[in-house]
Formats: structure tokens, C-alpha cells, sequence
């Protein structure tokens, strides 16, 4: 009774983690949403559209350039019902002059786990898709928004492309693990932001549940 009642903290606190959704050029050169809110612990979930798209975490001062330190990469991801050929591929932009390469297939999503509330930017690094608009934020303040990012992008001139896939964790989507790459892999709950669609099991109910739990195991 006691070990179950002192085990309902954590339960609580791993129910409270949601999974929020992006569909990666889903519709053109755009993340579906482009501005989310995640709490620490949260799963960013990326979802790949083909023809061939990647995710790389930007500098809000030096937009379609990766950040300067931490960050993430999904590698390309062809959004394919077959395996791609990870055969490099020349590109015409690209920062240091960094060509790109397939690492991925469709039926794989990129999963990031939120370590901070602070605003996270976020682009595709396929030559000239971050200047088209292909660009998102996460947890965006009054002082880092998502148009102000976008008029950086709009007149850059390079696309910055990180030389690993790192940051994040590789699966197939609908599975609980995968290829990890940095992060640890994700506790699935809800879908959370600007546009977005579809709530797998948001975190009031989850909170409801762990409480009424809570009631009953006091009651017996």
C-alpha cells in the first residue's frame, strides 16, 4: 500500500511528458504547425513528407544556420515508402558548402526531447527551403517570434547543413524506440500548439487519472 502510494509522484510526473506532433512538408515548404509549446520533458515528434526534407535547430540571430551549440539534425528524410539509398547528393547551397545526403526513409519520424522553455528554432536544410519559409519555433517569447525569424531566413544567403544526424532519436513511426541519436527516446501523451490537430491524451486528463488513482488506493 505504502510503496504504491509513494510510487504515484513518479507516475504522475511520467504522465505529465505529451508527444507534440510536426508534420514535416506535409503542405509545400512548411512544419504543420510552425509554432508549438512544450513543457520540459515534452517529445517533439517530426513526421516526414516527401519529396526530401530534413530538421536542423537554428540561430535565431543567424537564421537557416545550425546553433551554435547544442542543437539537433534529423539527417534528410525522403518521406518514401521505400528505403533510400543514403547516396550523397550535391546541393547548390549550403553552408561551408556542405552537400546533402538521404540518411532516412518514410515511415521514420525524428523524435527531440525539450530540455528548456526557452524558444527553440527549427528549418529544413534542403537548399533554399529555409529561405522559402520552411521554418518553425518552439516555445516562441514576445522577443524571438516566428515572423521575425522568418524575415531572417527570407534574406539569408547560406543553408547550413550539421555533418551528423545527432540530437535527437530515430524511429519508426508508431514504434516506442529507435535509433538513438543524442536524446532519450520518448513517453507519448498529447499533441500540443498553434494549428496543430489531433490530441493523443492531454495532460489534464492524465493529471485526473493519476489523482482519482491517488483517491482510491487511500480509500482501500
Amino acid at each position: 500500500m505504502l510503496q504504491s502510494l509513494l510510487s504515484l509522484p513518479i507516475m504522475a510526473t511520467a504522465a505529465a511528458a505529451a508527444t507534440v506532433s510536426v508534420a514535416v512538408g506535409q503542405n509545400g515548404f512548411t512544419f504543420s504547425p510552425s509554432s508549438v509549446t512544450a513543457a520540459i520533458g515534452d517529445i517533439i515528434e517530426y513526421s516526414f513528407f516527401p519529396p526530401n526534407h530534413s530538421v536542423i535547430m537554428g540561430d535565431f540571430n543567424n537564421a537557416c544556420m545550425p546553433a551554435a551549440t547544442g542543437g539537433f539534425f534529423s539527417g534528410f528524410m525522403t518521406g518514401a515508402s521505400s528505403a533510400s539509398s543514403s547516396s550523397s547528393s550535391s546541393s547548390g547551397g549550403g553552408g561551408g558548402g556542405l552537400g546533402y545526403r538521404q540518411t532516412s526513409a518514410g515511415g521514420s519520424v525524428f523524435q527531440v526531447k525539450i530540455n528548456s522553455t526557452d524558444p527553440i528554432f527549427f528549418y529544413c536544410g534542403v537548399p533554399t527551403h529555409c529561405q522559402a519559409g520552411m521554418v518553425g519555433v518552439i516555445n516562441p517569447n514576445s522577443s524571438q517570434t516566428l515572423s521575425a525569424y522568418q524575415s531572417k531566413a527570407s534574406s539569408s544567403s547560406n543553408t547550413g547543413v550539421p555533418s551528423n544526424v545527432f540530437g535527437g532519436t530515430v524511429v519508426a513511426a508508431g514504434s516506442s524506440g529507435g535509433s538513438s541519436t543524442g536524446t532519450g527516446s520518448a513517453s507519448p501523451s498529447s499533441t500540443k500548439g498553434s494549428g496543430s490537430e489531433g490530441m493523443h491524451v492531454s495532460r489534464a486528463m492524465l493529471a485526473v487519472t493519476a489523482a482519482g488513482v491517488f483517491v482510491g488506493l487511500l480509500m482501500a
